[in-house]
């Protein structure tokens, strides 16, 4: 790599109630190199210990009186600083200590390139198998999608300043998914974004089958599916959730809830439907199917597939929540 030269970089930090995971991230940041000066932590009216632990690492934070939501806590971390480089980092993220010479690296080897993120990386801190399969999925699809992306992601990404100011910034009324936004505003203007799973964080969160539901249906699929519905809707077309593999996955939870319907009147040709429709699923994720296989053995590879099932049917119930013009 070249040794990163004229270019400053601020790493910003959004956090609410983040007491859990906040010592954490900041040692990591620390590891990776970016002292305290560089480190912009917006506290978005925590309740709990957030400015206080952010205050044992010397690290002053910049408190919003009213929760606001990431996005608006973001901009707010930008305009506190003037660093070339903006560098994203969810509070609940652990960066490798190679993550700030990577990611300055990059800018200094690529001029033509506005943005760059990472991904999780195969060790998620939960020891679960819901999280252990969310993280690893998080990581397939970004390795998968590895290369020239038209999205963002916050969770570790990092954007040339006046590449965001042209793109106006997160938009602070998107509650979320305001990260792929604001990537799919820079694709539009003709920006240039790269996607390298090489640079990596450790996810702390504890997933549970209820939080990921949640989250897929109310936080993905539901501002997802409005996004398509905008002046983004071309941009959006081309992300890796629209993927043909996303498509077949929605025809096999289709086809497996028709199953359950027919099972009351013709149990035969239910079952028959139940299986080939779990059959086609497999088949959609095979690869994503075959790395769980080969990182955590066969129970979790077959504990994937419900698991899939469960996420592909919040993303469906979202689309539908969305033409139904449900609020």
């Amino acid at each position: 790599m070249a040794e990163p030269i004229d270019l400053s970089i601020a790493v910003i930090v959004p956090a609410h109630n983040a007491k859990a995971y906040l010592a954490r991230c900041l040692t990591g940041l620390m590891a990776a190199g970016f002292s305290t000066d560089e480190i912009v932590l917006v506290d978005d009216a925590s309740t709990d210990r957030t400015v206080e632990i952010a205050r044992t690492f010397n690290v002053e934070p910049l408190s919003i009186s009213a929760n606001a939501g990431a996005a608006n806590a973001r901009n707010v971390g930008v305009r506190a600083t003037k660093a070339d480089i903006l560098f994203f980092v969810d509070a609940d993220v652990v960066v490798h200590p190679d993550t700030r010479r990577r990611v300055l690296a990059f800018f200094t080897e690529h001029p033509q390139y506005a943005a760059v993120f990472g991904s999780y990386d195969d060790d998620p801190a939960a020891n679960t198998v819901v999280s252990r399969f969310r993280n690893l999925l998080h990581r397939h699809v970004h390795i998968e999608g590895a290369g020239k992306a038209v999205t963002f992601w916050t969770g570790c990404g990092a954007v040339r300043r006046e590449a965001f100011e042209r793109a106006g910034g997160f938009d602070a009324k998107q509650a979320m998914m305001e990260d792929i936004k604001l990537g799919l505003e820079l694709t539009t203007r003709g920006e240039t974004i790269w996607l390298d799973p090489g640079i990596q964080g450790k996810h702390l969160k504890r997933w549970t089958l209820q939080s990921m539901f949640r989250t897929d249906m109310f936080h993905r699929a539901i501002p997802w599916a409005r996004m398509l519905q905008t002046d983004l809707g071309e941009a959006s077309s081309y992300a890796l959730n629209l993927s043909l593999k996303g498509r077949l996955s929605g025809i096999a939870v289709a086809a497996s809830l028709l199953g359950l319907m027919a099972l009351l009147i013709a149990p035969a040709i239910g079952a028959i439907l139940i299986a080939s429709a779990f059959g086609l699923l497999a088949y959609a994720n095979g690869s994503f199917i075959r790395s769980v296989f080969a990182e955590r053995g066969v129970f979790e590879a077959a504990a994937a597939i419900p698991l899939l099932w469960v996420h592909y049917l919040a993303a469906c119930l979202g689309y539908a929540w969305v033409l139904l013009r449900l609020p």
